[in-house]
């Protein structure tokens, strides 16, 4: 099922993005004086909205970003002893103090530190959609990504985020995917693990969030689900016999712990929810 041995740095990491109201004046043609709201909705028109389905799936290309969560999971020495280390990480970062919508900054800066530190990306659908947002959109935001781009001339002599049988771009998804029907959701495959799943806010909820500027409320939701990818992955590699069973539970103990401190911080209160919903 997993081919490779677990990464030194691995990042789990996740989008959330909301349709491209200036993307949508420009490919409609709409006044300028056009809302945002109007503007998406055009957007939805255009898309193939009904009816039955007001706000259909719009493409990559007309999605702009407005959060960016991972979590990096790094080995490190205490005490002579190889342990675990874990740190959340959001664009923009959270507490927002000064909220920053500016797309370009969100997506270069994210490409820039993958570039930089070489992780093992895992996702959920990601293959499919999260990292075609980021190219497209990087596109569209004029940002330039060399060394994430960069390509060995063959797929085993370096780090390859675009080679098709490569792990160092993980999307659990396909692990579970055949096309029949049958694909587990995030959320309900972590809840069925065990694991808290999705807390007070869902992927439909987003657009109107962004609407109403409570970007702090989005990116905690984006946390979330870098939170439940990672857990799952972790189930994922105990199932490939990749960790044995007291690693497996101390990693556990570990995250948990990394939970709890987290928690301690009085802003982050969708952390404390996490744990509420996951009891020992």
């Amino acid at each position: 099922m997993l081919k490779d041995q677990l990464s030194e740095r691995t990042w789990f990491y996740d989008l959330e993005w909301v349709p491209d109201a200036d993307g949508a004046r420009r490919l409609l043609d709409l006044p300028p004086e056009t809302t945002e709201a109007g503007a998406m909705e055009a957007l939805w028109k255009y898309s193939g909205a009904s009816a039955e389905q007001k706000r259909p799936f719009v493409k990559y290309l007309f999605s702009r970003v407005v959060s960016i969560a991972f979590l990096s999971r790094h080995f490190v020495f205490v005490d002579g002893s190889k342990t675990v280390e874990f740190k959340l990480h959001s664009l923009p970062k959270l507490p927002l103090e000064a909220p920053d919508y500016d797309e370009a900054y969100l997506i270069s800066r994210f490409l820039h530190f993958i570039g930089e530190r070489d992780p093992r990306l895992v996702g959920f659908n990601s293959a499919q959609s999260d990292i075609q947002v980021l190219i497209q959109r990087g596109l569209i935001n004029e940002v330039t990504a060399e060394k994430f781009c960069l390509r060995p001339d063959k797929p085993w002599e370096g780090r390859d985020y675009f080679y098709k049988y490569s792990e160092e771009h993980l999307d659990l998804l396909a692990l579970f995917s055949r096309g029949n029907g049958m694909t587990p959701k995030l959320d309900e495959l972590a809840k069925l693990c065990g694991f808290p799943g999705k807390i007070d806010v869902d992927g439909k909820q987003v657009v109107d969030l962004w609407l109403a500027r409570d970007l702090d409320k989005i990116v905690k939701y984006n946390q979330i689900d870098v939170l439940n990818t990672y857990l799952v992955w972790l189930r994922v590699v105990y199932f490939c016999g990749k960790i044995p069973d007291d690693k497996y539970y101390a990693e556990l103990d570990i995250f948990r712990d990394f939970l709890k401190r987290e928690a301690a911080d009085e802003a982050n209160d969708h952390i404390c929810q996490f744990l509420e919903a996951w009891p020992e």
